[in-house]
């Protein structure tokens, strides 16, 4: 089966909730119409002045398997656009991970060191044959190039994605579910590998991990990785990656 990507940024404003939630929505729509979902990952971009976007200015990409190519998976166009918030610019990438070229990482690499253009991200998208729509700010489908702030992030996300660097797995198959208290193995069962940061200490499958209610792997090489650290307060390992403001106590 195919590995499609679907990026989508902008599609929220200051009142709504955010494109990450849109994002697994979209993934267990997915789902729903017999498309194998392998997680979502957030995709942190530039924050600067000059940019207009909600809060943290991070789009999202929702990786799915599928016999029939990206076909399957166009219906995200329209559901992006009904579903996204009153005066958001949201766009919507979709591509094969295969078909996804290095200009198109190089450019996801950039979007979050500096600002880049929306005919840039239409032109690289054409070269790739890789399908990029703007929906506008009325969040009515709009094909017409030049429409959308959100495809920079959109194409952004999917390349960083295709790439396999640079992002945070923000949902993954049985993710949410998981106790807060689990071994490594129960990680390792999920394809979830755990990195261990400790002079003192070896990991085994049978320590306890202690998610601390908020479980987000990194995207590294391809694949989700939990970074954990030993705690004597918890006598167990907790991720690095921590909710801000979250103490172990």
């Amino acid at each position: 089966m195919a590995l499609i990507l679907i990026g989508i940024d902008d599609t929220d404003n200051k009142a709504s909730r955010g494109t990450g939630r849109l994002a697994r929505l979209l993934s267990c729509e997915c789902e729903k119409r017999g498309l194998q979902p392998v997680g979502v990952t957030r995709h942190q971009f530039l924050l600067d002045p000059a940019i207009d976007y909600t809060s943290h200015n991070s789009g999202a990409c929702i990786g799915i398997c599928g016999d029939d190519g990206i076909e399957a998976a166009t219906f995200a166009f329209d559901f992006v656009a009904q579903r996204s918030a009153e005066g958001s610019d949201p766009g919507v990438c979709i591509a094969r991970a295969d078909t996804v070229g290095s200009s198109i990482v190089e450019f996801a690499k950039a979007a979050n060191k500096k600002l880049l253009k929306i005919e840039d991200a239409f032109n690289l998208a054409r070269a790739d044959s890789i399908a990029l729509q703007g929906l506008g700010g009325s969040c009515q489908p709009r094909l017409l190039e030049g429409r959308g702030q959100g495809v920079i992030g959109a194409l952004a996300s999917v390349g960083l994605r295709a790439a396999g660097v640079g992002g945070r797995f923000i949902d993954l198959p049985g993710l949410r579910e998981l106790p807060r208290c689990v071994d490594a193995q129960t990680y390792n069962k999920m394809g979830i590998e755990i990195e261990y940061k400790s002079d003192c200490r070896q990991l085994s499958s049978s320590d306890m991990v202690d998610g601390l209610g908020w479980v987000r792997p990194r995207l590294i090489s391809g694949k989700p990785v939990l970074v954990v650290e030993w705690s004597e307060q918890k006598n167990a390992w907790v991720p690095v990656d921590r909710k801000k403001g979250r103490a172990l106590g």
